[in-house]
């Protein structure tokens, strides 16, 4: 086995930089969260917290951090009158204020929170909500799982919060034990793990955020993805303990996102299809923008200076997980940025690449491996398995390479490998040079059963010009300039679009 400080010795390391207030926090079971809004509610009171877009680009409902302590405060109440401490509550409602407060309730309240997307068919929503012991369910009119969930004792909000929010109630800890998230982990096999993330955990969170964004009052983080996403709920944590506002789209459509980046907006997370849509959209004036970061997968170079030439801007990357949080960043025009890479590791953070067959050995700098990590703000548990880790690193599944100045490279997921012959493919390297073709948008590499024992490449991709798309042979013989023959597709598939989930990632086994 191979020590701690042989781990220690060749990994990408922050612990030795300076710890904030906030990240301190993770070691105590208090809220700072709650602290924070507090004091963001008494000293900032008509700060705006969160903002709903409208179908037009413009707010259609907003949230000041008055109100949203008040709100928050109130609702934590009811749901402690009807919950034991630690107890589960099921949130299933659409991304923006109503869903935002309930998180703040929870977390108040000293309970666990299991959010869904409000798409979740009824079949799922049940599964997860047995899984996780949920004793209560919190649904908007409108989420279709409703009818599915009735075992569960269901809660109610008001529907005019203006009226509940009137006079002031101070927002508090209701009890000492702490609140926190439980998260669907993206499993590639069977049902996603529930990750537990605990207070302590979501403050860590969102210092580093914090710190990696450089995120203050002034700022406005304009928010595409779902909040019921691990990448939503770091935005959402980290936005309100800096008294920064949120500004909330329910729908992606890249009109409205580009007229808040002209009009609110100074920062932009996303992911690939964000920018790549965005890019598509000539911009009209100037725009506030002062930084856009990209996570979920890898930014395709096509996009980033697709992107890059629309808007004057280059895209930085972020890498995180269900179960860690956010964990590294790489900001444009910091020393040695490299649109390639994730970044270094955040404050606390340690990241190292282990050997995949023998995660206990240290694999050196620069070579491929499967990516370990160890961090403030990771899970406590999986409520429903045991967690992947070696030496109280998590295993995270994905291939990476640790470069020598300490930057990560995220290079495919282990499980994406595809077995052709005595070799292992990683698709998404497959997948970086046929989208290097003029006549390719976007592309997913996928397996195809040759035989019980024998399987190909199969390409489906999107072409850049419907009407003139490149053939199979065209795109043979582009790839065979560029990969060994065992890498080259057999098979070749347009379709007019991949299938996407809500916050954006290709759904592979749906290709």
């Amino acid at each position: 086995m191979t020590s701690k400080q042989e781990l220690n010795g060749d990994s990408a390391s922050r612990r030795d930089a300076p710890r904030s207030d906030l990240a301190a926090a993770q070691s105590c079971s208090r809220s700072r969260l709650i602290e924070l809004i507090a004091h963001h509610a008494s000293m900032r009171a008509s700060a705006v917290a969160i903002g709903e877009i409208g179908a037009e680009g413009e707010l259609a409902r907003s949230c000041t951090y008055a109100e949203l302590a008040a709100l928050s405060s109130r609702r934590a109440d009811i749901v402690a009158a009807s919950t034991e401490p630690g107890d589960v509550i099921l949130g299933i409602m659409p991304s923006g204020i109503d869903f935002v407060v309930l998180f703040c309730a929870a977390i108040s309240a000293g309970v666990k929170l299991l959010p869904m997307h409000t798409q979740v068919a009824g079949a799922e929503a049940v599964a997860s909500a047995d899984r996780a012991g949920a004793k209560l369910a919190v649904l908007s009119d409108d989420v279709s799982a409703a009818l599915s969930l009735q075992h569960i004792e269901a809660l109610t909000f008001p529907h005019h919060p203006g009226a509940e929010s009137a006079g002031t109630c101070p927002l508090r800890r209701l009890r000492n034990q702490p609140g926190a998230i439980i998260l669907g982990s993206s499993g590639t096999t069977g049902l996603p793990k529930l990750a537990l993330r605990e207070s302590p955990a979501l403050d860590a969170d969102a210092a580093n955020v914090i710190a990696g964004m450089s995120l203050s009052p002034a700022d406005c983080v304009l928010v595409t993805t779902p909040l019921s996403h691990s990448y939503g709920v770091d935005l959402l944590v980290a936005t309100l303990s800096a008294g920064a506002a949120m500004h909330v789209a329910s729908q992606f459509d890249p009109h409205v996102i580009a007229k808040q980046m002209r009009q609110s907006a100074t920062i932009l997370p996303g992911v690939p299809f964000t920018f790549e849509a965005l890019a598509r959209v000539p911009p009209s004036g100037t725009t506030r923008l002062r930084l856009a970061l990209s996570a979920g997968s890898s930014l395709p170079d096509r996009v980033a200076r697709e992107f890059q030439g629309a808007w004057r801007m280059p895209v930085g990357q972020l890498y995180g997980a269900t179960e860690l949080g956010t964990v590294s960043m790489d900001i444009p025009g910091s020393p040695g940025f490299d649109p390639a890479s994730v970044g270094m590791p955040l404050d606390g953070v340690e990241m190292c690449v282990v050997d995949p067959d023998d995660p206990s050995r240290l694999v050196p700098r620069g070579q491929e491996g499967h990516l370990a990590v160890r961090a403030p703000s990771m899970l406590s548990r999986y409520l429903d398995g045991d967690v992947p880790q070696v030496d109280n690193r998590f295993l995270t599944g994905d291939l990476a390479r640790i470069g020598f100045d300490g930057r990560v490279y995220i290079t495919g997921r282990l499980k994406l490998l595809i077995d052709i012959g005595a070799y292992k493919v990683n698709p998404l390297e497959v997948e970086a040079e046929l989208a290097r073709h003029p006549g390719v948008a976007e592309c997913v590499v996928v397996p195809l059963a040759a035989s019980d024992t024998v399987q190909r490449l199969r390409a489906v991709y999107v072409p850049s010009n419907p009407e003139i798309p490149p053939c199979a042979d065209e795109l043979r013989r582009f790839l065979r300039g560029r990969l060994s023959a065992n890498k080259v597709p057999r098979v070749f598939e347009i379709v007019p679009a991949l299938p996407r989930s809500p916050a954006g990632k290709i759904r592979r086994n749906r290709v």
